[in-house]
């Protein structure tokens, strides 16, 4: 499985999130308190375009507005497809992935940034779900790439700069997903 597909399997499950939230959800304080789903959802979105700009050298969104969480006010799942569309041909430039990108990392090639992109869509998928009582599960096809990603970009080194959450304990019964999701720092509610 390329890092192409694994990226576009994990904005695919963030754009199908997104579109399952109603008006009515929009104002839950989500699991990243205090930010309200409509805020970590914009966030999780404005995160794609940000890691895009970063190896085309775009800037779509600032830093602040992604980091900041500035809600987007219009139709979030319109947004999402329009987000997954623009992040996917900007992952597929030509040369993106082996040329050396300037990140908040240091200078690292695009075979090791897509994955920040990629765990970022995973996670926010599963942190919007999660937040309005939606719990998801990651294809059992894609749990051994997705795997590779979570050990490839929850280190001590992406923590340090605030890129990634510490480890949480995974529940004894939690599933694969909530296992990968334990790792990448998320607290699995039960």
């Amino acid at each position: 499985m390329s890092q192409l597909s694994v990226l576009e399997y994990s904005l695919d499950e963030l754009r199908r999130v997104v579109g399952t939230l109603d008006d009515s959800e929009m104002e839950v304080v989500s699991n990243c308190a205090p930010w309200t789903v409509r805020r970590l959802a914009s966030h999780a979105l404005n995160n794609q375009l940000f890691w895009g700009g970063v190896v085309t050298g775009e800037q779509p969104v600032s830093f602040e507005e992604t980091m900041g969480a500035t809600p987007y006010d219009g139709d979030l799942s319109q947004y999402a497809g329009e987000v997954v569309t623009r992040a996917v041909a900007m992952w597929n430039t030509d040369d993106v992935l082996t040329q050396t990108h300037v990140t908040p990392m240091g200078e690292l090639p695009g075979s090791v940034v897509i994955n920040f992109a990629t765990i970022d869509a995973l996670a926010h998928a599963w942190d919007l779900s999660a937040s309005v009582g939606r719990a998801i599960e990651f294809t059992p096809d894609e749990l051994p790439a997705l795997a590779v990603i979570v050990d490839t970009t929850c280190t001590d080194a992406a923590r340090e700069h605030g890129l990634i959450k510490a480890i949480t304990v995974a529940p004894d019964d939690a599933n694969p997903t909530e296992r990968l999701m334990a790792l990448a720092g998320r607290v699995i509610p039960r």
